[in-house]
């Protein structure tokens, strides 16, 4: 019976690839005429009318008080411009290990379950205590996570220099046919014995407890340095038509010139840095759905209290991650600061109207694009 069952497994398997691969190439030549189009710019006045503050307790254990809107406005902690968000925690007060303190977590009213996530960052929180994240996640009550999933886009601990990238989910979304080099230009992270960490499922066997499968970013992704240069531009694509989820990162200047435009062509952007596949024999697209993003910055938690000896070797001699961020002094980098945050849907082109002949100009004839720049 149990080979029985195997068999029956097996062909079943079969039978959805090959259903996958009929679907994927009735649909490329469908996609190929889709272009991304602007769905959603984020950044401006408004940009906390479309998002809900995080107020209980922090699920990952962190030392931090979540305040909801009213409370991180009045505490300075959060605010908007037409071109600027800025989050951050309280760097006043003295704060206790039993209350936390005082930050932000925002998550968007929309849900997504495709599309194209830019932002351009100028500061990431860095320093000893700190675990901030870009993030997308899904859950509802009746679904909890990580039934929907979870896409890591920005995270990391302490005084980090790289990102991570990384997914989490149920079974079943294995990521081993992914090679680093090849399909992506970084690397894997690596779990406890030392093997690389591409099982999703957070409970995966030879992996830290919800480690997921986790990319390492470049050097001067996040961290001093990355504040230093006055941040830089991210670009996850989540699409499960085509089967797969891309990132790339570039230093401010650097990235393409359609990367903020009305029409970003990512096939045109080279080898991203971190890539996993969606298919139904290693990781079926339905592992995430309605995902909303998050921004938000934590402090110790579960993973920063696991890196903190390894992170910050002197301050965890002294005293305990918990003890250290109670200083409002040691938090003056803990603050992110967003320029622009934009989505995009694939649609069909806009048709382009007829051009009557050119008309001499006595200068050049210009556009001017006001600059936007933009866990768990």
């Amino acid at each position: 019976l149990g080979l029985k069952h195997a068999l029956v497994q097996r062909r079943h398997r079969r039978q959805m690839f090959r259903l996958f691969l009929l679907a994927a190439l009735r649909c490329a030549p469908i996609l190929a005429g889709l272009t991304y189009k602007l769905q959603e710019a984020y950044v401006n006045e408004d940009f906390f009318n479309k998002w809900d503050f995080w107020s209980v307790a922090d699920p990952s254990g962190g030392s931090v008080q979540y305040l909801d809107a009213a409370a991180a406005r009045a505490a300075g902690i959060a605010s908007a411009t037409k071109n600027r968000v800025y989050l951050g925690v309280d760097m006043y007060a003295r704060t206790s290990n039993v209350t936390g303190r005082k930050s932000v977590r925002i998550q968007s009213k929309a849900t997504y379950n495709k599309g194209l996530f830019v932002a351009e960052v100028e500061h990431i929180p860095t320093g000893c205590g700190t675990w901030p994240a870009f993030w997308l996640y899904g859950e509802d009550p009746r679904h909890p996570w990580p039934a929907w999933g979870e896409y890591d886009i920005i995270e990391g601990v302490h005084t980090s220099g790289r990102t991570m990238t990384s997914l989490h989910t149920s079974g079943a979304c294995q990521q081993a046919a992914v090679r680093a080099g090849e399909d992506f230009a970084e690397t894997w992270e690596r779990g406890p014995d030392g093997r690389y960490a591409n099982n999703c499922d957070i409970r995966a066997p030879g992996q830290f407890s919800n480690q997921g499968c986790s990319q390492q970013g470049p050097a001067g992704s996040m961290g001093a340095e990355f504040n230093m240069n006055g941040g830089g531009t991210f670009a996850a694509e989540w699409d499960p038509d085509a089967g797969h989820i891309r990132t790339w990162f570039w230093p401010r200047g650097a990235a393409p010139p359609d990367a903020i435009s009305a029409n970003p062509s990512p096939d045109a952007w080279g080898q991203p840095y971190s890539m996993f596949r969606l298919d139904p024999r290693a990781c079926s697209p339905d592992h995430f759905r309605n995902m909303r993003v998050v921004f938000n910055i934590n402090l110790c938690g579960d993973l920063g209290q696991a890196l903190y000896a390894a992170g910050c070797p002197a301050a965890a001699r002294a005293m305990s991650c918990q003890q250290y961020v109670t200083e409002p002094t040691r938090m003056k980098e803990a603050f992110w600061s967003i320029r622009s945050l934009n989505v995009y849907q694939r649609g069909p082109p806009a048709l382009q109207p007829a051009r009557p002949p050119a008309i001499p100009q006595r200068e050049p004839a210009f556009v001017l694009l006001t600059d936007r720049s933009g866990a768990g």
